[in-house]
């Protein structure tokens, strides 16, 4: 797993947010998670899974929610999102990068980590909710993201 791929989020608001960001990061496209939140409209509740699909798609990806199962994770492409519930209450999401026969590995932007669940025990929290991904004909790899150093240099030089 490319270290680039692994976002923290902000605050509690940012999980969908972060996860975006880091399933562009493994296409190659970077931008900020600043311009990631508008993009899916989160707000003081956080994002919707409506508010993903419409980011991914002007991100330039197809993107779609589903329904799924413990026996449709091993069939969906990777990577896509989960909605997961912590402690039966807090909605979050997780980017799953791998399924194997007893194992989902997941990226948690809580703590910019990939972790490890048996799939029994994913099960438990995730809501069946699944943003499933991919690239389409418009997507271009590239680095939106810019520090303060390179936006002021951008206002100094000339054009």
């Amino acid at each position: 797993m490319r270290k680039d791929t692994l976002i923290r989020q902000h605050d509690i608001k940012d999980c969908g947010a972060a996860c975006l960001a880091s399933v562009a990061a493994h296409y190659g496209l970077k931008m900020s998670l600043a311009k990631i939140r508008q993009l899916c409209h989160t707000d003081k509740k956080g994002t919707n899974v409506l508010g993903l699909i419409q980011a991914l798609e002007s991100m330039g990806f197809n993107a779609m929610g589903v329904k799924g199962n413990e026996d449709s994770l091993h069939d969906i492409p990777l990577p896509a999102i989960a909605h997961v519930m912590i402690n039966g209450e807090i909605p979050h999401y997780l980017v799953i990068y791998k399924v194997s026969k007893n194992k989902i590995f997941v990226m948690d932007p809580t703590k910019a980590k990939i972790d490890e669940y048996p799939l029994e025990e994913f099960n438990q929290i995730w809501t069946n909710v699944l943003v499933l991904l991919e690239p389409n004909e418009y997507f271009e790899q590239r680095n939106d993201k810019f520090n303060i150093y390179s936006r002021f240099w951008n206002l100094v030089t000339p054009a």
